[in-house]
């Protein structure tokens, strides 16, 4: 297995795919083109120092799917494992403290299945995890959830907050402070003026709105890690969003049992990339919208929606080149992994396999953020 990596200028994404041995996947962004640049991972902590080279050619990818496995039949998800947790409904959570526990699809919003460990299953990826039992939430961060943050924001957070706990050295690094908003005043300003990238459809709304419970986007990686570490929790790794993804050992193509991919599974295909023509905010639909897309452990939108900010740097490879224990990609180079494709993309960018990466305070009109916790 081996992770294929293009910078895509004109939307400066890059593009990485799990693919079968010999086999590259490498889908553009909508709209772009032309040449490509490489990223050098500095490595660092002791993390790998891999390096990630650029593919000059990804001008003209391929329009293929990406890998997969025959239909596995099962019904919908289930919450929780082996009698090992279930979910959570924590509204304890301070997104959640003012919401009502009913805020998202009739339950709370901050419900944060478990993800139990997987044996046999994460060598696969080059990496072993020693106790794999993490929660992730169900429901992407919502507006609603953010607003919360934004009005409790203090400044950036202390050094080592928000932390994996299986991944040492992952919390925040006080020489990150110049890449957020001094206080809250700044912030709003930020998520209210600034641009989104490439397509200015942002859900944020000053005053509270309509979008409440559609998920917040238009948000950097610092902001997104921010966030998860102010609620109790920390940015996934690469590793324990795919095991949530692929259902585990199931290896699913789709966080849903089988392969097939329609409309009634995932948002998807927007501006006119396949399912619709409409490219404005009411393409957003709120957080967990399609429930026959449910993970096996029962998080929603995993597939579809927004992209989420995943705590690994694009440096390193998935699945990773040198086996390791408890670890991701930690390696300062200037960009982080998203996962899951949303509302706009195609089909193609769907399978669970998929990855895009862009510069860690690129602000994307289809990029957003989920949790994990401690179980």
């Amino acid at each position: 297995m081996r992770r294929v990596g293009g910078m895509l200028s004109g939307v400066g994404l890059l593009a990485y795919a799990c693919v079968v041995p010999d086999v590259e996947l490498v889908h553009s962004f909508p709209g772009a083109g032309g040449s490509a640049a490489g990223v050098t991972a500095a490595g660092a902590d002791g993390h790998g120092g891999r390096t990630a080279g650029g593919n000059p050619d990804a001008g003209n990818p391929a329009a293929e799917e990406g890998g997969g496995v025959p239909e596995l039949g099962g019904a919908g998800a289930t919450a929780g494992a082996g009698g090992a947790g279930g979910v959570e409904l924590d509204g304890a959570a301070p997104s959640c403290a003012a919401l009502a526990k009913t805020a998202c699809r009739g339950e709370s919003c901050c419900a944060s299945p478990l993800v139990p460990s997987c044996s046999g299953c994460t060598e696969a990826m080059g990496v072993t995890l020693s106790a794999a039992e993490l929660r992730l939430d169900k429901f992407e961060v919502t507006v609603g959830r953010f607003r919360a943050f934004v009005s409790a924001y203090d400044g950036p957070p202390p050094p080592g907050a928000g932390a994996h706990p299986r991944v040492e050295g992952s919390g925040w690094q006080a020489a990150w402070d110049g890449n957020i908003a001094a206080d809250a005043n700044k912030l709003e300003n930020d998520l209210e003026l600034r641009p989104c990238k490439n397509l200015d459809v942002r859900t944020w709304t000053k005053a509270p709105g309509d979008a409440e419970q559609k998920p917040m986007n238009c948000m950097s990686w610092y902001e997104a890690f921010a966030f998860c570490a102010w609620d109790g929790g920390f940015l996934p790794s690469e590793v324990q969003w795919h095991l949530a993804a692929t259902g585990g050992a199931e290896a699913r193509k789709y966080p849903w049992p089988g392969v097939n991919l329609d409309p009634d599974h995932a948002l998807y295909g927007a501006c006119g990339n396949g399912v619709s023509s409409i490219c404005d905010e009411t393409s957003i639909l709120e957080v967990g919208s399609k429930p026959a897309g449910a993970g096996k452990w029962g998080q929603l939108d995993l597939a579809g929606s927004v992209w989420e900010w995943l705590l690994d740097t694009t440096s390193g490879s998935f699945p990773a080149a040198d086996p390791c224990d408890d670890c991701a990609h930690l390696e300062s180079d200037g960009g982080h992994r998203i996962a899951g494709g949303s509302w706009v993309e195609d089909a193609s960018y769907l399978p669970a396999a998929q990855r895009l990466g862009d510069a860690s305070d690129s602000t994307w009109y289809n990029v957003g953020i989920r949790c994990a916790r401690a179980p």
